[in-house]
């Protein structure tokens, strides 16, 4: 650690491979911080006060909070906070390079850096996806048609982009939550395990809005970082069938049951907690001759032909 870089983080990433062979990443992180001027300096420093780590359902919550320290103090007035979430499609603002017409579906910008297909742009106020990038030409393929003309050099921006927290960071909001049920705009979080898969990276922006005589930092923004992990034990789905899954001579329908287990016990028994989306393909498996929804479900003898393909997609 240096005077121009007071702090230096220190990232530990491994994947654990369990006895059936599927992977889960990890990672761990520990930053420090060089306090050289305790009258002058500003720093962010962020911490999970329950923890960072995730595991079957244990915890439906977890915290992360940031201050901002000035000298070997915390200071809590005239600041202001930003949360984000690592999003390599948020990008800073740019213009356009080229004027826009009314059912275009392609505009010219004059910088395509973090612009990713499915992303989001917003062109004249007006919010569109993107299909494609070209970062040679610049032109950006839109999966929609501009509702309105917009002339060279006007404004394109990425909706949940905010100059604190710089381009690749999603700011959280409370129309753009990811999970982070309050907190987007005070110095504390809440994290539900639904935000975090596998891992996630959040960032605290904090800005010194003190603006009076003789404060070194007036306006400046300080960052830190803080990661969670998701480590719980893989879900495994089973099939079953009290009658079993073959139609003798036209005469029985198929009941299915979509059973859950993790680390050995079952979940979700009363088929409230997750979400049950069947399918049942023809023998060929080219298409979808009927679609279920629910824990249990009945295959009527009228929909199959031959053979059936039946397959349950389970989603939270």
């Amino acid at each position: 650690m240096t005077v121009s870089t007071p702090q230096v983080r220190y990232t530990f990433e491994a994947v654990y491979i369990d006895a059936n062979g599927l992977e889960v990443p990890f990672r761990s992180e520990i930053q420090f911080t060089q306090h050289l001027n305790a009258g002058a300096m500003i720093a962010a420093v962020a911490y999970a006060p329950d923890g960072v780590v995730f595991k079957n359902d244990e915890v439906p919550t977890l915290k992360a909070h940031c201050d901002l320290w000035r000298g070997a103090t915390i200071d809590t007035t005239n600041v202001t906070y930003a949360w984000g979430i690592k999003d390599s499609s948020v990008f800073a603002n740019t213009t356009l390079a080229a004027a826009a017409t009314t059912g275009a579906t392609t505009v010219t910008v004059a910088s395509t850096n973090n612009m990713e297909a499915g992303g989001k742009i917003t062109i004249s106020s007006v919010q569109y996806t993107i299909s494609a990038v070209n970062t040679s030409t610049k032109v950006i393929t839109l999966t929609s048609a501009l509702t309105a003309a917009a002339n060279s050099g006007a404004l394109v921006s990425c909706p949940y982009y905010n100059s604190m927290l710089g381009a690749g960071w999603s700011c959280l909001t409370s129309t753009n939550p990811r999970g982070v049920t309050a907190g987007w705009t005070t110095n504390e979080i809440t994290i539900t395990a639904d935000a975090v898969l596998n891992f996630e990276t959040f960032k605290c922006a904090i800005k010194d809005t003190d603006t009076s005589a003789g404060n070194a930092s007036a306006n400046k923004v300080v960052c830190d970082i803080i990661s969670f992990t998701d480590m719980s034990d893989p879900i495994t789905v089973d099939l079953v069938s009290q009658k079993g899954f073959t139609i003798k001579n036209n005469g029985n329908d198929v009941d299915a049951k979509a059973v859950l287990y993790r680390n050995g016990e079952v979940l979700d028994d009363d088929g409230t907690a997750y979400t049950y989306t069947w399918k049942l393909w023809n023998s060929a498996g080219t298409s979808v001759i009927k679609t279920y929804t629910g824990k249990s479900i009945t295959v009527s003898k009228a929909d199959v032909t031959g053979k059936g393909v039946l397959m349950c997609e389970v989603s939270k």
